[in-house]
């Protein structure tokens, strides 16, 4: 996965917790809940990748991390090759600028007494973009127009308990793009909307990425719709990246077990489409100091007595595609 031109590289981050014992008497060794365990992934400007796997598989502490929301245990992310890190630093309203976050629930994204010309009028402020109010009002209302809100100038007068969830998510999203970022974390956008305007909202949001020539990383437990959007997928568990490569590679030649399981149970757009679904039994074990093995073995329908003794390496199988097992040629 390396690429001396890559725009984003994220560097072996991890993002580990202590677990607070009550009883320290007994304890043999310090505990950590690894929610993000040596992930690394670059990026090209303009590209979007799709981060999919289980709820509480870490992406969205993942998504946290790269928005510089918290602070890695180790490793960083750089931007055209800057440390996130020394950026936030040196300059953080500069990394804010470059750096935008969309998070699930829309509902929780603004602050309930602003009106919507005070949520955007906001970060123009903050960042002196524009000169007088009066032509920032003029952006604010055009930004709205061009995002489907009409008439911007009534859209603006309005609070965000009179809009719908679908028109605040729309707002978050023209709001993250009014500072022109290189850099957009989508953490699940769209899963709390209508099933009747998540395209609308998804076509909106990959629309204004390509006019900003942005790179998003699109965070969401849905295959079908991130292999709609993305042109990569890395496929995450249990804080680990086990999977990655083209969109259509993934989906259509997984390789990993717990990809394939994953996508064996996504329903298809065919109707007469017979897929054999791949059971995965148990629920995901504690992310509290797993290993040494292979995260998945205690779940996997391919493992043996030596995934449960190391971590498999991630296996380069061409094109881009890597996977991290060591069963990969047990079909």
């Amino acid at each position: 996965m390396e690429n001396n031109k890559s725009y984003i590289k994220i560097d072996n981050v991890s993002m580990w917790y202590p677990v607070k014992s009550g009883i320290k008497l007994f304890a043999k060794e310090k505990q950590w809940v690894k929610a993000v365990d040596k992930v690394s992934l670059e990026m090209e400007e303009g590209e979007v990748l799709g981060v999919i796997g289980e709820s509480g598989c870490g992406k969205s502490t993942l998504g946290r991390i790269l928005a510089r929301l918290e602070n890695p245990t180790d490793g960083d992310v750089y931007i055209d090759n800057v440390s996130t890190g020394e950026l936030m630093k040196r300059n953080s309203k500069e990394f804010r600028r470059l750096v935008q976050i969309v998070f699930q629930n829309p509902y929780d994204s603004f602050t309930p007494r602003d009106t919507i010309e005070n949520i955007l009028m906001r970060p123009l402020k903050i960042h002196s973009i524009a000169g007088s109010d009066e032509e920032k009002r003029r952006i604010c209302i055009e930004t709205l127009e061009s995002g489907g809100l009409h008439p911007g100038e009534d859209i603006m007068k309005r609070y965000p308990h009179e809009l719908s969830g679908g028109q605040l998510q729309r707002i978050s999203i023209l709001r993250a793009m009014l500072l022109n970022p290189k850099f957009i974390i989508a953490d699940e956008p769209v899963s709390m909307l209508d099933v009747s305007v998540r395209a609308d909202i998804i076509n909106m949001l990959l629309n204004l990425s390509k006019e900003k020539n942005a790179a998003v990383v699109f965070i969401s437990h849905d295959i079908s719709l991130t292999r709609y959007i993305s042109d990569k997928i890395a496929v995450m568990y249990l804080g680990r990246i086990v999977e990655y490569g083209e969109s259509d590679e993934i989906i259509k030649n997984p390789k990993h077990p717990y990809t394939q399981a994953l996508i064996s149970n996504c329903g298809s757009i065919d109707p007469d489409e017979i897929m054999d679904r791949i059971s995965i039994v148990g629920e995901p074990p504690t992310p509290i100091n797993p290993g040494p093995g292979c995260y998945f073995a205690p779940r996997c329908f391919k493992a043996n007595k030596e995934c449960l003794i190391k971590y498999p390496a991630a296996y380069d199988l061409g094109n881009g595609h890597y996977a991290a097992c060591d069963r990969l040629n047990n079909e």
